[in-house]
């Protein structure tokens, strides 16, 4: 075989390895970007919607998070609340801030939970017919206490509220359900 033979080959050889190297790394580097988080999926939704800042007047913990969402409530009528959902690296997760556009009031809660408090003789293993028809899922539960956790219906700032009001048929196996809230000491 002549070297210049030799040289084609080792060019060929090259390129098509240099070829495939690259396939590798470009196919690695689109499923590392795949967002397997459905929370993260409204970010580039909430910047092109224009997301407004948060108010001032909110908690400096509170103004560290990222806008994942931003809205008004109720939909299709006169607003009543304005609704971020916050995403946070270190503390909670995903946070839900709600300021009533009346009174000016702020009210902070997980974004991805509701709690329930069971009626007393319930266990947590009865609200498995409600789990499964509404496709949630516990998240914590607390026997003792009567406590249990659950996930919401989807990931919109609404879901907090819409969660509440879909595990109403089945009010007879709680106290209550409302909002996981968060506090904080100022």
């Amino acid at each position: 075989m002549k070297n210049s033979h030799r040289v084609f080959v080792y060019l060929i050889g090259f390129t098509l390895g240099t070829l495939l190297v690259s396939a590798i790394l470009s196919r690695r580097t689109m499923k590392e970007e795949e967002v397997t988080d459905p929370w993260l999926v409204y970010n580039q939704r909430a910047i092109e919607v224009g997301a407004e800042p948060l108010p001032l007047g909110m908690p400096s913990s509170i103004q560290k998070g990222n806008i994942i969402d931003f809205g008004y409530l109720p939909l299709g009528h006169e607003p009543l609340e304005r609704v971020w959902l916050l995403q946070f690296d270190k503390s909670y997760p995903y946070v839900r801030a709600v300021e009533n556009i009346l009174s000016g009031e702020f009210r902070y809660m997980a974004a991805d939970q509701i709690s329930i408090l069971l009626s007393e003789g319930i266990d947590v293993t009865e609200l498995k017919p409600m789990l499964d028809e509404l496709g949630l899922r516990l998240r914590m539960f607390n026997r003792k206490e009567g406590l249990a956790v659950i996930g919401v219906l989807n990931t919109q700032i609404d879901a907090v509220p819409n969660t509440i009001q879909a595990v109403q048929p089945w009010g007879s196996l709680f106290v209550h359900a409302q909002a996981d809230f968060l506090h904080f000491q100022h």
